[in-house]
């Protein structure tokens, strides 16, 4: 398949050489991940990015393949209110899915598209802080953490020396325990300690919908609205909820869309129309 390259995205989008030097973080991860062709769509624009100048970080997540790997060790996946219930075997399988298979593939993919690209466990350098998470009624998750606060040093050193930072979602704790991260809120808190111009969910949809329509721009007020009403529903909520903590967070703007779309990274950091959801 052919790669994206730095001097197609020019061509397209000469805008883009404003953005060198910038900080903007891309959340992959879901069905979006599934497809072969898409997820090296995906890889060769955020090298093509980099080549440019631009400090693309990416944060992935990988929870269809730890279900798989949970699958094949012959132990079974448990949820409450969505949320996987990590025990100590769960755990050692989802590291080796996140921090192995998963993170290895995605920064190899963007290394042979042309941009050295690097492997980060939120667990290196304190990058992320957790603590256990509890289910809404209280219920133990086991090893199923939430991010208590972020040291982003290492990311900042690695863009500097112009690498891609490729970071699983797993924290750790004050005792030095694994926990397993919802990568989407994992997202959102590095965007705010970054100071990322934007935060990028590339997702398998191409945006919040309303009647059939995707919507072009929310806010935190619109949002509760249509949560409230339902037309915000299932994974999406977590989706918008991390937008919403990035925001807080620091990160001006978020940005929900399609990862198969082509040049869909480079449409969403430039905030062009039709690139997804926007939420300010």
């Amino acid at each position: 398949m052919e790669l994206i390259t730095p001097s197609e995205i020019l061509r397209q989008h000469p805008s883009v050489q404003a953005l060198s030097g910038q900080y903007f973080l891309i959340k992959y991860g879901g069905a979006a991940m599934e497809i072969e062709q898409t997820r090296q769509l995906v890889c060769s624009e955020i090298a093509a990015l980099s080549n440019l100048g631009v400090k693309i970080i990416v944060v992935h997540g990988g929870g269809k393949e730890i279900s798989r790997m949970i699958d094949r060790l012959g132990l079974t996946s448990h949820f409450i209110d969505g949320l996987r219930v990590t025990d100590d075997a769960a755990m050692l399988a989802t590291e080796m899915v996140l921090s192995g298979a998963v993170n290895s593939d995605l920064i190899s993919r963007i290394t042979r598209s042309g941009a050295p690209a690097v492997g980060v466990s939120g667990r290196a350098a304190r990058l992320i802080t957790a603590q256990k998470l509890r289910g809404k009624n209280g219920e133990d998750l086991g090893r199923t953490g939430e991010v208590v606060a972020t040291d982003p040093g290492i990311i900042k050193a690695l863009l500097a020396a112009s690498f891609v930072p490729v970071i699983s979602p797993v924290g750790e704790d004050s005792a030095g325990n694994a926990l397993n991260l919802n990568a989407d809120y994992a997202a959102g808190a590095l965007a705010g300690a970054l100071g990322a111009k934007a935060c990028v969910f590339l997702t398998d949809v191409a945006g919040v919908k309303h009647n059939g329509e995707v919507v072009a721009s929310l806010t935190r007020e619109e949002i509760a609205t249509l949560i409230h009403d339902g037309v915000i529903s299932g994974g999406m909520i977590p989706k918008v909820e991390c937008a919403l903590r990035a925001l807080a967070a620091g990160c001006p703007r978020a940005v929900i869309a399609d990862a198969a779309k082509p040049l869909i990274v480079t449409s969403a950091i430039l905030d062009l129309a039709g690139c997804g959801t926007n939420i300010t």
